[in-house]
């Protein structure tokens, strides 16, 4: 009787203390996050000042007066404005398909429910 009740006793101790060590580990794990957090944020800081740096760059870049200076330099004098003989333009929204399509199209646009409005 004795024998079995030490086993027991010994059984509840190893699993308070497999569960007190997962529960250690998680802590563990959790702290060493928690350390991670400012070097992580300094880090997202330091890429969202770059990417403000860069649209900066890319605005300076296209600014008109800049692609002006750069159009009148030697390096592109080759590239000149096409005329509007040149510049192809579309009036449909998608010509591949077909008037009964389109039509098809349209009606599965237009609402379902109507609703009746009075005024008086």
């Amino acid at each position: 009787m004795n024998k079995g009740f030490f086993i027991r006793i010994l059984i509840c101790i190893i699993f308070f203390g497999g569960c007190l060590y997962s529960y250690i580990d998680m802590q563990n794990a959790i702290t060493d996050l928690r350390i991670q957090i400012p070097k992580l944020t300094k880090e997202v800081r330091r890429i969202e000042e770059e990417n403000t740096r860069f649209l900066y760059e890319i605005e300076v870049f296209e600014s008109p007066e800049n692609l002006m200076r750069l159009a009148q330099s030697s390096a592109f004098s080759h590239l000149k404005y096409p005329t509007e003989q040149a510049v192809v333009t579309l009036q449909q929204a998608d010509p591949l398909l077909s008037p009964q399509e389109k039509s098809a199209y349209i009606a599965k646009m237009k609402p379902t429910i109507t609703f009746a409005i009075t005024t008086k």
